[in-house]
């Protein structure tokens, strides 16, 4: 009956401790959101542009034959 009562302790203390963890990783969590917010202004975000694209080859034989240089290509 000692060792059950002993693995309770154990029990209560383990889910006390890992409970005691998650209450502060949470407050940790929003002081670093409120931080971020009333300081947003000091860190901006870099925009990155939208790459252009190709433009489309107006030959159809073109086409195939970008395809069969990546087909010979891939192949060695």
């Amino acid at each position: 009956m000692e060792l059950l009562t002993q693995g309770a302790t154990l029990m209560v203390i383990g889910m006390a401790t890992v409970f005691a963890f998650l209450v502060l990783l949470i407050v940790a969590m929003n002081c670093s959101a409120g931080f971020f917010k009333k300081f947003a202004h000091l860190f901006p975000e870099e925009t990155v542009a939208a790459p252009k694209k190709a433009a489309a080859p107006s030959d159809p034989t073109a086409e195939i034959a970008v395809a069969l240089a990546a087909i010979r290509a891939k192949r060695g």
